[in-house]
């Protein structure tokens, strides 16, 4: 692609049993203000109706169909069938503002190897929680990105639906081998390619809703496997991206990479307050987990009242018995559901009614 040249974007949908939503994704691909070069569906074996209402969007789109071999093979397959400059990954629960390919495009430039971009986070309904995802807490662009990388080795950044990646970056590091999370790994390793662009308006929708939302659970430890299991996660993200760094000739930060990640040091603290081991858990412990994460908020621009709630939360985790941990957590990570009741009826109130659901992408 020549310099001065529009880019081409393909948009790639990974669907299995997605029949509630999958046509809403589709529709909002199909609604873009500016027609992406292609809409690529790969079906990965649904078992509902899915493939169905796939069908019913006819020469739209391209699906390919295949036996259900996960998301990975799923994320693969697409991005080997697509062709466009630009890659947008959208997962089959989530929705495309119709403006969305229209300012990837605008905010494309020769060096970067992707775009990112806010969601609004809705639930199974369609409803809006009230939240953002990255939601920055001040200006964010490639300046704040290259410097936190260098200082951190880690940046904020999206879950796939919010990114739209350079083809080639992409064929550097394509096909993905890691079993889960195909974002994790693409935007870990992404600083390290190039520049990226943030866009700090909302340009999808991310669903969260049961089937996809795994802090729910009726065991005492369902909360705490999960934790421990995104933290082994990330232990392997970050090992490839020693990798790739390495084979670059980058110098990466010294240490524990997520020492400098409140996420994880979160995830760290709170698995290890409800007893569920995890990848390098050995070597943390209450204590140190707490004072890792006092230092990594000295580092962090965040707001005043941001730094004091994180540092109420970690020390009141660092000191609860396990049972109040646990009664701590579920209530924060459950309470999209606690308070949505009230949500709806403010709504209702308002008449703000169910705006999520007939916005773009509604297949009528």
């Amino acid at each position: 692609m020549a310099d001065n040249a529009v880019p081409t974007v393909s948009i790639v949908i990974t669907c299995f049993n997605y029949e509630r939503y999958i046509a809403l994704s589709v529709g909002s691909a199909l609604a873009q203000s500016i027609a992406p070069t292609e809409i690529i569906v790969v079906n990965d074996g649904s078992t509902d109706g899915s493939a169905g209402v796939l069908a019913s969007f006819g020469a739209q789109i391209t699906v390919i169909d295949q036996a259900n071999a996960g998301q990975i093979a799923a994320t693969n397959r697409g991005y080997a069938a697509s062709s466009g400059d630009i890659v947008m990954f959208l997962d089959a629960d989530d929705i495309l503002e119709t403006g969305a390919v229209q300012a990837v495009i605008e905010a494309w430039t020769p060096d970067c190897v992707k775009v990112q971009f806010e969601l609004e986070v809705i639930n199974g309904a369609g409803e809006l929680l009230g939240r953002r995802f990255c939601n920055y807490v001040e200006p964010y662009g490639p300046e704040q990105v290259r410097s936190e990388f260098k200082r951190f080795g880690t940046y904020v950044w999206p879950v796939m639906t919010g990114n739209a990646f350079a083809r080639r970056f992409l064929q550097g590091v394509m096909p993905l081998t890691v079993k889960m999370a195909p974002d994790g790994i693409l935007n870990t390793v992404a600083p390290l390619y190039g520049s990226i662009q943030v866009v700090p308006q909302a340009l999808a929708r991310y669903r969260l809703h049961q089937a996809n939302q795994n802090y729910h659970g009726t065991t005492s430890n369902a909360i705490g496997v999960r934790f421990a299991k995104q933290v082994n996660l990330r232990v392997s993200e970050v090992n490839v991206l020693r990798q790739h760094a390495a084979a670059l000739g980058v110098q990466l930060p010294e240490g524990n990479l997520l020492d400098h990640d409140m996420t994880f040091i979160n995830y760290r603290l709170m698995a290890l307050k409800l007893g569920e081991p995890y990848e390098e858990s050995a070597g943390d412990s209450p204590g140190r987990l707490w004072r890792a994460g006092i230092v990594a908020l000295r580092k962090r621009p965040l707001p005043s009242h941001l730094k004091l709630f994180h540092m109420l939360w970690l020390t009141a985790l660092r000191w609860s018995p396990r049972s109040a941990a646990r009664a701590l957590i579920q209530l924060r990570f459950q309470r999209a559901e606690l308070l949505q009741p009230w949500r709806r009826r403010w709504a209702t109130l308002t008449g703000l009614g169910r705006a999520a659901e007939t916005g773009p992408g509604r297949n009528s």
